[in-house]
């Protein structure tokens, strides 16, 4: 696949990008199994359905936001910071929270617009190249526009993009909420992919493309703002480190089902399966504690599970679920099901 086919195919990943406030209704739908995703989506971003689901949720982070990142919340894993306006061509912007564990980081930022610009209400707003990366230089969180030109400017074909090319290849989503007539907050909700986020004692943030969308009759416009914000701010010690806790397996029902890795954060509980023949999304999978409370899966995105085919025909499984550091057990038992409805079940142990 040659640069101009990428492009193309990132064009399009933009496209969806730039409705996501518009999609925030949709139910996300993961009835099918899809094949693995093609070297160029894994290259730029892999943004199996950026575009999440709403919950009814709604937390410090917007909409989108898990329950298990609400739970966290809940126990005081949040940083509330509020630095310092900065503002450049009548737009101030500061960062008023954040969270970040192995598998989510979600990030409040305040914007402020000078009256000299107006805010019309059929407008949308969006930040088009965050990028946000540690003390050692570690990638956090890039938009994949800001990812795609700086791939381009590099010049790189395909094959050197996915050897060379440092990029966050998990799933994301922003949502905008208007607080007066001239601020809003912008919040962004990440996902970790099966590496997770680095662990990290302080964060550089930075953007400088502020992008306003709206419509003149059928035709999308855009304008442009532009401006130099950066933020250094530190990181709490308990989310400077990891706190993963694995569990392995105890007993699977289906003898042919191969467990792979389950683990647990402070906001999630994953767990990976390969030669899962039948396997099927199911309303009633959970994740269930020794004490009968059951937990079900977060749904905002694709990015949050997937079943798909791989070469030769093994089938893997993986999901999320809003089960926490916080309520967990050291024994779980975690229900899922095939096509033709049989269940399959799964007890897993704490690792000591």
């Amino acid at each position: 696949m040659n640069n101009n086919k990428i492009f193309e195919n990132v064009k399009m990943k933009i496209a969806i990008s730039n409705s996501i406030e518009e999609d925030l209704a949709m139910k996300n739908n993961k009835k099918t199994i899809g094949k693995s995703i093609g070297i160029a989506a894994c290259v730029l971003l892999s943004t199996t359905g950026i575009a999440f689901a709403t919950n009814n949720l709604i937390n410090k982070f917007g909409a989108n936001s898990s329950e298990g990142v609400q739970t966290a919340i809940e126990n005081n894993y949040i940083s509330e910071i509020n630095t310092e306006y900065k503002t450049f061509n009548n737009i101030g912007a500061n960062i008023e929270s954040f969270l970040i564990d192995d598998n989510n980081f979600d990030i409040t930022i305040n914007l402020k617009f000078d009256e000299k610009i107006e805010m019309s209400e059929d407008s949308k707003y969006d930040i088009m190249d965050l990028k946000i990366v540690n003390e050692k230089g570690d990638k956090v969180f890039a938009t994949q526009e800001l990812e795609w030109e700086e791939i381009k400017k590099l010049n790189y074909t395909e094959q050197e993009a996915k050897e060379k090319y440092d990029y966050y290849d998990g799933a994301y989503s922003y949502v905008t909420e208007k607080t007066s007539d001239n601020e809003l907050k912008y919040y962004l909700t990440a996902t970790g992919t099966t590496k997770g986020f680095p662990a990290s004692k302080k964060l550089n943030i930075t953007f400088n493309k502020i992008r306003r969308r709206y419509s003149v009759g059928t035709e999308e416009k855009y304008t442009i703002y532009e401006g130099q914000w950066n933020y250094e701010i530190d990181v709490p010690t308990e989310m400077s480190k990891s706190n993963i806790v694995n569990y392995k397996l105890v007993s699977i029902s289906d003898k042919n089902y191969k467990f792979d890795k389950a683990t647990l954060s402070n906001t999630a509980f994953k767990i990976y399966l390969n030669n899962c023949d039948g396997i099927a999304w199911n309303d009633n999978e959970c994740v269930e504690t020794s004490n009968g409370t059951k937990y079900y899966p977060t749904h905002r995105s694709d990015g949050d599970g997937e079943i798909s085919v791989k070469d030769g025909g093994t089938v893997t499984y993986y999901n999320t679920f809003n089960l926490t550091n916080y309520d967990a057990s050291d024994n779980l038992k975690v229900h899922l099901f095939k096509s033709n409805g049989e269940e399959v079940v799964i007890e897993l142990a704490q690792e000591k």
